[in-house]
C-alpha cells in the first residue's frame, strides 16, 4: 500500500492575484494576505492613486504590486483593466473583488431608484464583470480561484437595509452559479459573508457607541471584525489546502448567523 501524501500547502507563490476595492478596508487586507502568501498583486480601485499604501504593504512581502484605475461597474473598463494586469503581471489565476458600497439605511418603501442602481452596478455587476474577465485567464489555464465578497446582511435581514440585502444575496447566489458553470476548468468560487468590520465603510455606524454594543452583544465570539478576519480567509480559500471547496458561501461572522447569544432560558 502506498502511503499518501498529506502535505497542505498554502502558498500561493507564482500566483496573479487581483483584488478589487484595494485602496482600504477588506481589500486592502485581502491584497495583503496574498502577498504574505507569496502572490503579485494587482490592486483595483475606482482611483489608482489611493491604493499607494496597499501597494507598500504588497511589495513588503517581496512581491510585485500594480495598481489600477477602474470602475467595476464598466464591462468595458474591466476588461481594459484585466488586459492590462496580464500584460504586467502575467495570467490571472486569483481573484477577490472587495469593491462595494453601502446606501443610506432607510425602509424599503424609501429607498430611491439611484441608490438601487448604485448598488447593483458596483456590488454586483462590479463583482460580475470582474468574474468573467479574470476566468478568461483561468479557463486558459485550466485553474483558478475566485472570491466573493457577500455579506452576512445576505444571508439574515438587518432592519432598514432591504436594497443592500438585496445586493449582497445576489453575490452569494452569483458565487453558486459560477462554481457550477466553472468547475469543468478547476476553477472554485466562493463567497464570504462578513459580519460588521471595522472599514471606512462601517466605521461611521460602529463609531455609534450604542450601535458597536448592539452589535458587539449579538454576535456570540463578542467582538466585530477586523479587516485581517476577513484576509486570512480568502487567502485560505485561495489557496491549495481549499482546492476541494467551492460554490460555499461562507459566513464569518464570530457566529451571529449561527443563532441568537442572549436567549433568557
Amino acid at each position: 500500500m502506498t502511503t499518501q501524501d498529506l502535505t497542505i500547502s498554502f502558498s500561493l507563490a507564482g500566483e496573479v492575484a487581483v483584488v478589487t476595492g484595494a485602496a482600504q478596508g477588506l481589500g486592502q487586507a485581502a491584497a495583503a494576505a496574498l502577498a504574505q502568501q507569496g502572490a503579485d498583486v494587482a490592486c483595483v480601485d475606482l482611483d489608482a492613486e489611493r491604493c499607494a499604501d496597499t501597494v507598500r504593504l504588497v511589495e513588503a512581502h517581496g512581491r510585485r504590486a500594480l495598481a489600477l484605475g477602474c470602475d467595476v461597474s464598466s464591462k468595458a473598463d474591466v476588461d481594459a483593466a484585466a488586459e492590462r494586469i496580464v500584460a504586467e503581471l502575467g495570467p490571472i489565476s486569483l481573484l477577490t473583488t472587495c469593491a462595494g458600497v453601502l446606501t443610506e439605511n432607510v425602509t424599503a418603501e424609501q429607498v430611491r431608484e439611484e441608490d438601487l442602481d448604485r448598488l447593483w452596478d458596483v456590488n454586483v455587476k462590479g463583482s460580475f464583470h470582474w468574474a468573467v474577465a479574470a476566468s478568461r485567464s483561468m479557463i486558459s489555464a485550466g485553474h483558478g480561484r475566485i472570491v466573493l465578497v457577500s455579506s452576512q446582511a445576505g444571508l439574515v435581514s438587518l432592519p432598514s437595509q432591504s436594497a443592500y440585502s438585496m445586493s449582497k444575496g445576489a453575490v452569494a447566489t452569483m458565487a453558486r452559479s459560477l462554481a457550477i458553470d466553472w468547475a469543468k476548468h478547476d476553477i472554485t468560487v466562493n463567497a464570504v459573508c462578513p459580519t460588521f468590520v471595522w472599514t471606512p465603510m462601517a466605521a461611521p455606524m460602529l463609531e455609534i457607541p450604542e450601535v458597536l454594543a448592539a452589535a458587539t452583544r449579538r454576535i456570540p465570539l463578542g467582538r466585530v471584525g477586523q479587516p485581517q478576519d476577513i484576509g486570512g480567509v480568502v487567502a485560505f480559500l485561495c489557496s491549495p489546502a481549499a482546492s476541494l471547496i467551492t460554490g460555499v458561501v461562507l459566513p464569518v461572522d464570530g457566529g451571529w448567523t449561527a443563532g441568537e447569544p442572549e436567549l433568557p432560558l
